[in-house]
This record gives C-alpha cells, structure tokens and sequence, in this order.
C-alpha cells in the first residue's frame, strides 16, 4: 500500500507543474487560436496563411518571451482591434456563468417548495 501511494504522488508530482505553468509554445499556440486574423475571413491567427498574420504571430511571440501574462496579451490585442478579435469572449463574461447558476438556484428553490407543501 505504501509503494502505490508513493508512486501515486511521483505522478501527481510530475503531472502538476506541466498543468500549472504552460510552456511558451503551448501558451503561443493556444493564443493564437484565440485571436482572429482582422483581415482574412473568420480564420484565426494560428491556420490564416497572411502575411499580416505573420506580422501579428511574430508580436505574439515577442509578447509571449518578454512574460507578460495572458490576460495582459488579450488587452493588448482587445485595445488594437476590439472585441471582436477574440475568439472565446465567454472566457470575460462573468454572466454567462452566472445567470444560469441563478436560474437554476431558482427552479430548485421553486422546486423544493412545491415538493414540501404537496
């Protein structure tokens, strides 16, 4: 029993630091897929053959090298161009987690009342 619990935190020690702190190229590729091309049609940075992409890949990197975090990076671009660059923008929307967590608290509150007074 004490071998699988040692091994189990080897294992949870070697599989935390890689969740935890990204890579360069893994926090590059998961950028670039969140951010659009302004000036090809709906393709994002990572798959648009551009030059202009190339340009904005080449300052994604620099960005991406020199640490700054990425929220700061997503401001960066959101300033530039908008909103609209930003390929997840529920990832910054507070409600849209949280009006059906309310609703839901309602239905089973609403719920659990009628299911106590039948």
């Amino acid at each position: 029993m004490k071998n699988y619990a040692s091994l189990f935190l080897l294992l949870l020690l070697i599989a935390v630091p890689s969740i935890v702190y990204e890579d360069n190229d893994s926090r590059y590729e998961k950028m670039s897929k969140s951010l659009l091309c302004p000036v090809c049609q709906g393709e994002t940075l990572f798959d648009s053959p551009s030059e202009y992409a190339d340009d904005m890949r080449g300052v994604l990197k620099e960005q991406i090298a020199n640490g700054l975090s990425d929220e700061e990076i997503m401001n960066y671009w959101t300033l530039r161009f908008g909103e609209r660059i930003n390929t997840n923008p529920q990832d910054t929307n507070p409600f849209l987690l949280l009006i059906p967590i309310f609703f839901g608290a309602l239905f089973a509150y609403i719920f659990f009342k009628k299911v106590r007074n039948d």
